[in-house]
C-alpha cells in the first residue's frame, strides 16, 4: 500500500478505549523503498536497533532498543502519553511526545496513534509544526520479549 493509503486509513480507524500496555514491536509498514529510508534513516538520529516502545502505564512509555549481539534490551527516551484531539482530523488519538531529555530531534515530534486491530496500533509520527508530514508505522503487542 502506498503512504497516502496508510495515512487515510489512519483517519478512519479509531483511539484505543485505554492506555495501552506491554511491550510493542515496530512493523514498517508501505513501499519497500519507504521502509528501508525509515529503518536507515532512524540510524542516524540516535534511533539504530530500535524495537518498537515498552507502554509502562502511569501515562509513559518508553522505546526499547535491542542489541543485535546478545538480544537484549535496552531502554531509551521516555514519551509522555495523552489522549487529545487530533489536528489532523479533530478526532481523539493516543499521543506520545518525547521529553526534553531526548536527543534532538524528537523532541519536536510527535506520534500519534489509533487501533488498527487487536493488539495493533497504527502510528502517524510527524513534527510538530507540520502534522501533514506524518510518517506511518505500526506496533504489534507482543506476549514477552
Amino acid at each position: 500500500m502506498s503512504l497516502f493509503t496508510y495515512k487515510k486509513r489512519f483517519l478512519e480507524l479509531h483511539v484505543p478505549k485505554e492506555e495501552p500496555t506491554g511491550d510493542y514491536q515496530i512493523s514498517w509498514i508501505g513501499p519497500k523503498w519507504f521502509q528501508w529510508s525509515a529503518k536507515t534513516g532512524l540510524q542516524f538520529l540516535h534511533f539504530r536497533h530500535w524495537w518498537g516502545k515498552s507502554f509502562q502505564g502511569k501515562m509513559e512509555a518508553i522505546n526499547l532498543f535491542q542489541n543485535p549481539k546478545d538480544l537484549s534490551f535496552s531502554q531509551k527516551y521516555k514519551m509522555q502519553i495523552s489522549f487529545e484531539i487530533s489536528c489532523l482530523d479533530g478526532k481523539p488519538s493516543l499521543f506520545l511526545r518525547y521529553t526534553k531529555e531526548a536527543p534532538f530531534p524528537w523532541p519536536y515530534f510527535v506520534d500519534e496513534f489509533r487501533v488498527l486491530k487487536d493488539k495493533e496500533l497504527l502510528g502517524l509520527s510527524y513534527p510538530k509544526f507540520a502534522p501533514f508530514l506524518g510518517l506511518p508505522f505500526l506496533i504489534r503487542k507482543q506476549d514477552s520479549k
